[in-house]
């Protein structure tokens, strides 16, 4: 090869390194002036997005435990609120239940003390009756004779068979 050719080749060469080198310093520029506030402004966004989607989780994930909390705390206040109804009724059915049998015990030693005054008041109206049998049999017999007779006693047993409905005294 001649020294022109080479020359010309080296021309070639030149510009082209030239070339290569501007390029070079351009790319460098550009990522120095462009590319890495551009690249920055990327990263910082993509920090950003991360930093809100963890949070967001974050805030998904005390929100659920949160809700679990207050269905435990509202399942409690219910079986509370339950227990306690439960626990009045039983106390109003005891109150019920011994109010019941309280006026089941009057009610029966009214009875009994009726029942003991009636046999009383009976009693006397029968002895009362039993005094005065002989004057009523005296009047009877002076109706039917047309005098008065004096009838002397009765027999006691017959008496009361007839008044207290005994059968053989």
């Amino acid at each position: 090869m001649s020294p022109a050719q080479r020359l010309k080749n080296m021309e070639f060469n030149a510009t082209f390194l030239a070339t290569i080198i501007s390029f070079l310093i351009f790319v460098y520029l550009m990522n120095k002036v462009l590319y890495e506030p551009v690249r920055r402004i990327v990263n910082e966004r993509h920090d950003f997005i991360e930093g809100n989607y963890s949070d967001a989780d974050n805030n998904n994930a005390k929100a659920e435990e949160l809700s679990e909390k207050r269905e435990e705390e509202l399942k409690e206040a219910k079986d509370n609120a339950k227990a306690k109804y439960n626990e009045l009724i039983d106390n109003y059915k005891n109150q019920k239940s011994e109010i019941v049998k309280n006026a089941q015990e009057e009610t029966s030693k009214e009875l009994e003390d009726a029942y003991n005054n009636l046999n009383n008041v009976s009693n006397e109206a029968k002895e009362k009756l039993k005094g005065s049998m002989t004057d009523l049999a005296n009047d009877i017999v002076e109706k039917v004779i047309g005098y008065r007779s004096e009838i002397q006693g009765f027999d006691d047993e017959e008496v009361n068979k007839i008044l207290y409905h005994k059968k053989g005294m």
